[in-house]
């Protein structure tokens, strides 16, 4: 055998036997996306959390427009059917127009155990803050015509994550936070449109995807290697 194809077989066979290791050090994770508007991909902030993970991480888009807990029952089903890694869950918005937070905490209680019962990791998110200001340049959280209020569902999501055991992100505290930080006249940025202080601008939904990437670092900090 020639010294030139010994070397070459030489160095197939250290390339075979060291490719398990090389594959076994690429981490792949999935994260699937549950909720309202304000996460789907339509003009929530799912897409801008997409955007900020790395190659190694998969994000599966399951939220819609006008969706309650009771209205995507069927959806969480079928996004566990795919045994993401974890599933972050964000109702709020449109529950509270349907029922108060004692029939939000047992619906989010079943999302939770479903996803639990099929070693899917989940995440409870309290609902973003609508962008409403009150004449103290502060948000006012909306009260007309619905069932409670988001501080109200909020504390109500913290308090099932505890039950259950599983990571909370109080998106709802953050978020109104931040716009009371940069006030009205920055926070308009973050409008879909000029008189809608729901759903996101591209811009909006980047910076609050920011925040929540900021959050999860903290809350589970197993993630943190997967965000850029």
């Amino acid at each position: 055998m020639s010294k030139k194809l010994f070397l070459l077989l030489l160095g197939l066979t250290l390339l075979l036997v060291n490719a398990p290791a090389a594959v076994a050090q690429v981490h792949h994770l999935t994260i699937g996306l549950i909720g309202d508007s304000t996460v789907a991909t339509t003009y929530g902030w799912g897409p801008a959390f997409e955007e900020q993970c790395t190659g190694e991480a998969k994000v599966l888009h399951f939220a819609k427009n006008g969706a309650t807990l009771e209205s995507l029952s069927k959806r969480m089903d079928e996004l566990l059917q795919y045994r993401p890694d974890y599933v972050i869950i964000q109702f709020g918005h449109n529950d509270q127009k349907k029922y108060g937070p004692d029939v939000y905490r047992t619906k989010l209680t079943s999302y939770i155990q479903r996803a639990k019962q099929v070693g899917v990791k989940p995440i409870v998110f309290s609902s973003v803050t609508r962008r409403n200001f009150g004449d103290d340049g502060k948000i006012q959280p909306r009260v007309a015509n619905l069932k409670g209020d988001l501080p109200s569902f909020a504390a109500t999501a913290e308090a099932v994550a505890k039950e259950q055991g599983v990571p909370f992100v109080d998106l709802y505290r953050i978020s109104v936070n931040h716009h009371n930080t940069i006030g009205p006249g920055a926070s308009q940025a973050y409008n879909f449109n000029p008189t809608d202080t729901t759903h996101f601008s591209p811009e909006g939904a980047d910076a609050t995807a920011k925040l929540i990437i900021a959050a999860l670092r903290t809350e589970v900090p197993e993630l943190d290697p997967f965000f850029d």
